[in-house]
């Protein structure tokens, strides 16, 4: 029974329609947990009928989140090629354009629902920005839920409506019961509603769980939701216990495939607990708690050595029946994490955050590669090398540039200099020049970029070397000495174009371009190369680069009192910079901005362009 949600199904309704007319947009449907966001869902999607397609993806609470995981869910429905290109790991671009194209050329139209999107990792929420602005145009309604009582200010999700066009955008808070309502429900099976709602304060998960209960004699009101479900547990059978104890551990649906591979015994306890309306089983056969709250209740009983023993026993079911069951690497990292299985997080771990890094999602790859690093004393030394090296990278991208970082670093050169790895220990040298610069230490930043050169010098020509190079020419070019910038890029460039590296030509183009506008006597022609390091960078996927380009070209138009060009620059640049997760140039860019309304508030003459702050 759905109680006092008629105004909500209505709303969801009438969306609906407004999409089948070629109106879409995006609805956001907030509550806490428990208030009902997943069967006032149902029944809607049970409403629409044949009316429209409902395609239906989650988030779940994995430990680090799957990058576009309710696409995953759903790709195969939208367009077998789509459902190639996310296997194949393509880029976000090819990826969210295949998408606009399978709902742009559907029969009839469409209902999107991505459950739980404050779980969501920084691909979704980029994906969800694209969609939602080009909605409008479309027959398909995007419906998102969230736990509000989850997003705080400072959550990525809390500036999501300003990215989406309010014309299109529709809010819908769901309150918990009436206290009318809760005792409406209690009378029916006996109970004392006053009671119950002073208990449940009206959240409806609470309260049917409580409900539940209603046939045991003198049983008296739990206290908490944890309390109702352990209630009903004690009633089940060991073969019901253990299969939900297994289920506990798996966040989201469990496939079909997967759990009717199981043993007899433990399909027909699964069935059994459908039956108790337990677990639920959706259209395609996917079984789940009836809701998240009730999943983590099942967990808590759990003492940590038994969740290990399942998490492993979850893995190896996962990996012994691929590919007929889909398991995401983020999701295979999650179980051996959760198992304290070394190995298979050392394997799995740094596959996951690679492919999160390629979607945009590095916060997401930081924390994979962290979990990667709590097994690093059982790695082979050039692995343990390679994850402090890239566990640097990522973390300093999307989430800090501290002492850690920085250590992560030396950490990473020392065992690469046990392996006598000198390309490798340049590359890392050049990094933490990088890194001091971020930090204000301008004299430690050249220290390093030197003894990078040099140790690089001393090998072969790569384009290691060649980016040492550019990275020279990056701290000249800070300095304002312009005129070794742009000598130490061209020879960047010569030799980038002798090893055929296409990162070094990105990150030459900026400095030696920014150098030229810099100057005292402005070259206009490097205005060109910043721009064709931009679209290089954003080409070919080098987000930081993309974002360096952006910071300079906005600065420069700041400075020079292009207002029209600041406007767009700084607005695309601080855009790409969350969609990415790459917080340490977001605050750069806003900074900008500020300047750019200051200048736009007064009449001053375009000041000198001083880049020493910039990136």
């Amino acid at each position: 029974m759905l109680l006092e949600r008629d105004d909500s199904l209505r709303a969801l309704a009438e969306q609906a329609a407004r999409a089948a007319r070629g109106n879409g947009g995006t609805v956001l449907l907030a509550g806490e947990a428990g208030i009902g966001k997943t069967t006032l869902l149902r029944a809607f999607a049970a409403q629409q009928g044949a009316a429209c397609r409902v395609l239906w993806g989650a988030c779940e609470p994995l430990s680090t989140a799957r990058p576009l995981g309710p696409l995953q869910d759903i790709a195969a429905l939208l367009d077998d090629e789509l459902a190639a290109l996310l296997n194949a790991g393509a880029p976000p671009p090819r990826i969210f354009a295949m998408v606009l194209d399978s709902l742009q050329h559907a029969s009839t139209p469409s209902v999107l629902i991505f459950e739980d999107v404050h779980w969501a990792d920084a691909a979704t929420l980029d994906l969800i920005r694209y969609l939602g602005r080009r909605l409008p145009a479309l027959s398909t309604l995007l419906i998102l839920s969230l736990r509000s009582d989850e997003v705080a200010p400072d959550h990525p999700l809390a500036r999501l409506p300003g990215d989406l066009p309010a014309a299109a955008l529709s809010h819908i808070k769901l309150a918990p019961l009436s206290a009318a309502a809760v005792v409406m429900l209690a009378q029916r099976v006996g109970r004392d509603g006053d009671a119950l709602y002073r208990v449940t304060a009206g959240n409806p998960f609470f309260v049917t769980e409580v409900l539940a209960e209603s046939g045991v004699a003198g049983a008296e009101l739990p206290v908490t939701v944890r309390d109702a479900v352990w209630a009903r547990l004690a009633r089940l059978d060991a073969q019901e216990r253990w299969m939900l104890d297994l289920i506990s551990v798996i966040p989201g649906a469990v496939e079909r495939a997967l759990w009717t591979a199981l043993r007899a015994e433990d399909v027909a306890a699964a069935e059994r607990c459908i039956a108790r309306g337990i677990l639920v089983r959706d259209a395609a056969g996917a079984l789940a708690f009836r809701h998240e709250l009730a999943r983590q209740a099942v967990l808590a009983q759990l003492a940590p050595e038994e969740q290990r023993h399942l998490h492993a026993h979850v893995l190896a079911l996962l990996e012994r029946h691929a590919p007929m069951v889909h398991a995401s690497l983020a999701q295979l990292a999650h179980h051996a994490a959760a198992a304290a299985d070394a190995q298979r997080v050392l394997t799995l771990a740094p596959r996951a955050a690679a492919e999160a890094a390629a979607l945009g999602a590095h916060r997401q790859a930081a924390q994979q590669l962290e979990t990667a690093l709590r097994f690093v004393t059982q790695a082979p030394a050039a692995l343990a090398a390679q994850l402090y090296q890239d566990w640097a990278y990522e973390a300093g991208l999307s989430v800090r540039i501290d002492d850690a970082v920085i250590a992560a670093r030396h950490q990473s050169i020392a065992l690469w200099r046990g392996l006598n790895r000198g390309d490798k220990v340049g590359h890392n040298l050049r990094w933490l020049s990088r890194l001091h610069w971020y930090r204000g230490d301008g004299r430690q930043a050249e220290d390093y970029a030197d003894a990078a050169v040099r140790e690089l010098e001393a090998l072969p020509a790569s384009a290691e070397l060649a980016m040492a190079y550019s990275v020279r020419s990056q701290l000249h070019m800070l300095h304002d000495r312009f005129e070794l910038a742009i000598e130490w890029g061209e020879r960047a460039l010569a030799l980038a174009e002798q090893v055929g590296d296409l990162e070094t030509r990105v990150h030459a183009l900026n400095n030696i371009g920014t150098a030229q506008l810099s100057a005292t006597d402005s070259d206009p022609s490097g205005q060109a190369k910043l721009e064709q390091s931009l679209r290089l960078a954003l080409a070919h996927g080098y987000h930081e680069h993309a974002a360096r380009a952006y910071t300079n070209l906005g600065e420069h138009a700041v400075a020079f009192k292009d207002f029209a060009r600041a406007e767009r620059v700084l607005e695309e640049g601080i855009a790409f910079d969350r969609r990415h997760d790459l917080e340490v140039w977001i605050h750069y860019l806003v900074g900008c901005q500020a300047q750019l309304r200051l200048e736009q508030g007064g009449c001053m003459k375009p000041r000198p362009w001083r880049n020493a702050s910039s990136r």
